[in-house]
């Protein structure tokens, strides 16, 4: 122990005696030495917990803030804390090395994850560490946008088409970022390599010598990150939905939404059963498609804030969002009726849209867009061709001019912020063992990205999980069995029978 901290500790254990110690120098001693202590950073500040936990038990869980400087590339780097939440073991002699979890988006609060305590089949053996990333919704700042999430909320009352749209997220999107920049965020702190130094702090900090790293979607991308940049206190990985640094997004976005659309077709039409109800389902969708797009769906709906009834349009491409989603974004019952719901629309039954019409002029944004934009225009717009990105619909004769992310081209020419290092968006290279799960209706991570990322790392297991989509542990079973097996044992391949069981069959009507 250094003898700083030994006095201090000395000191603060005779507070009570104090008023009978004035000469002693201690409270004076034990004043400094503590306003030092809380200088430091980084350090682990034990407090409330940011976001309510369903433990009844006080000793089940605790909570504090990660403090860490907001750029660890510029000195005097204001610091800024981060919420954390550990869940402890249902065991009464865990193992010493916890799960550290985080969400995705970028830009996704990650502490609601806590509320899965009752169903979380790894706290049966070990801690699992809730980490709210910086920048998100419940972090010190906050990076939030609601600017955007007002103007987004307009314009979609206002029904007004894309590019309309898009011009007025942009404009919100500068609002926000000179009120950040101008209340002293330096945005070009918030990405994934401080986000990965984040963690290797918090292991630090809360004294364990290894973890392990369970990620989804953009936390898989930075749970990568982490590999390269702090694999010392990594004992395995398990990652699903993986979004790999060397994939340059918004250019292949649209192709992942077609392969996803292409395997409901084609497990339809080998399902003889499928294949009666539903025939040319392919044909179909588009069909579907091009008249929402001539012709736009009309909702009645009442706002929330009071404001009077509209109408809210929804043309081809919402069709299209929602069927990606809503169906293939959700568990397997949901998947599985998308033949049926796709044949719904087929006969002009859109009843199953008036919740997502509602949400258009009702609900905020997900994510912390300040973050989900810092991130985005750092890491992956930089590496990206323009021309490839407008290309990407002109291939998809049923899909003319559908776009993913249609905004980042205007918004990072008015966020700033610099490109990340070429490293970063490169293949990550390692010899952790690591678990990656794909998900056979995954729109927007295609299994296949998966495999990608598996090809550099050395000590890697894949596997596909049928049925589900995008972040198949928050609906498969046997994602979830597999990911707690590894954990177990990292060192051999898990038990991968339940991958081997097909998805549930396509609904024949309800």
């Amino acid at each position: 122990m250094k003898i700083e901290n030994f006095l201090l500790l000395l000191c603060v254990s005779t507070v009570f005696f104090q008023p009978y110690l004035r000469n002693s120098g201690c409270a004076p001693a034990s004043q400094a030495l503590l306003s030092r202590q809380m200088t430091v950073v980084p350090r682990f500040e034990p407090g409330e917990c940011a976001f309510p936990t369903p433990d009844p038990e006080k000793d089940k869980v605790r909570c504090g803030y990660l403090v860490v400087p907001e750029n660890r590339t510029r000195s005097n780097s204001r610091p800024i804390r981060l919420p954390v939440i550990i869940q402890k073991s249902n065991s009464a002699t865990p193992a010493p090395d916890p799960i550290l979890r985080t969400l995705g988006g970028p830009g996704a609060s990650s502490l609601k994850i806590v509320r899965g305590r009752r169903s979380s089949p790894w706290l049966d053996r070990r801690d699992v560490v809730i980490f709210e990333q910086r920048g998100t919704a419940l972090a010190q700042p906050s990076l939030d946008c609601p600017e955007v999430d007002a103007a987004n909320l307009a314009s979609n009352r206002a029904n007004l088409d894309r590019k309309a749209a898009t011009q007025r997220e942009v404009a919100a999107a500068k609002v926000c970022h000179d009120r950040l920049v101008n209340s002293g965020v330096d945005l070009s702190g918030y990405n994934s390599a401080e986000s990965a130094a984040d963690i290797e702090d918090l292991r630090r900090v809360l004294g364990y010598e290894q973890w392990n790293l369970y990620g989804v979607s953009y936390s898989a991308r930075l749970m990568l990150e982490v590999m390269r940049d702090h694999p010392a206190g990594v004992r395995s990985v398990a990652i699903e939905s993986v979004l790999p640094p060397s994939v340059n997004y918004d250019e292949v976005g649209v192709d992942g939404a077609v392969r996803a659309l292409k395997v409901v077709f084609t497990t339809c039409a080998a399902q003889a059963d499928c294949a009666r109800a539903y025939p040319n389902l392919e044909q179909t969708f588009y069909d579907v498609v091009r008249k929402a797009n001539q012709k736009p769906i009309a909702f009645k709906v009442k706002p929330r804030d009071g404001a009077a009834s509209l109408t809210v349009t929804l043309n081809g491409h919402d069709v299209t969002d929602w069927v990606l989603d809503y169906l293939l974004s959700n568990d397997a019952e949901s998947v599985a009726d998308a033949p049926w719901q796709i044949f719904r629309f087929h006969r002009g039954d859109f009843r199953a849209l008036q919740r997502y019409a509602e949400s258009k002029v009702n609900d905020r944004g997900f994510y912390s867009l300040g973050m989900r934009y810092s991130v985005w225009c750092r890491e992956e717009f930089p590496f990206e061709n323009a021309k490839k990105i407008r290309a990407q619909s002109d291939r998809y004769e049923g899909l003319p001019g559908y776009s993913i992310q249609n905004y980042f081209p205007g918004v990072c020419a008015v966020w700033k912020v610099p490109a990340a290092k070429p490293i970063e968006n490169q293949p990550v290279k390692s010899d952790i063992p690591t678990l990656l799960l794909g998900a056979e209706y995954d729109a927007y991570t295609p299994p296949d990205w998966g495999r990608l990322a598996a090809q550099t790392l050395s000590r890697s297991y894949f596997f596909e999980i049928p049925g589900v989509g995008h972040g198949p542990g928050f609906s498969s079973q046997c994602a979830r069995t597999l990911v707690a097996a590894f954990f177990d044992d990292p060192t051999r391949a898990p038990d991968s029978n339940c991958v081997k069981t097909p998805g549930p069959r396509f609904t024949l009507g309800k």
